[in-house]
């Protein structure tokens, strides 16, 4: 009966050495993966910004979109780094 209190023991401190580890950071605090692009915003990589026509308004919505999702992804990446530095 003493034996298997001490098997018990063990068993629940190795678990806790183990698991508790995993569950100290988030991992989503640690990705390095940049959040996906809109569709559109392909039509506008690599084009030079003078040759888009911004009169559209279709155009203009679209550029928006993507410049707001590329602003967001570039505060997302400074927070990322921020908070991998924060441990």
């Amino acid at each position: 009966m003493e034996n298997t209190m001490k098997t018990r023991l063990l068993l629940a401190a190795v678990l806790s050495v183990v698991v508790l580890p995993a569950l100290a950071h988030d991992p989503a605090a640690h990705s390095r993966r940049a959040p996906a692009a809109p569709a559109e915003c392909a039509d506008f990589a690599g084009k030079d910004p003078a040759a888009i026509d911004l009169k559209d308004p279709a155009v203009k919505a679209a550029h928006d979109k993507c410049e707001a999702a590329r602003k967001d992804a570039k505060k997302a990446a400074d927070a990322a780094a921020t908070a991998e530095h924060d441990h």
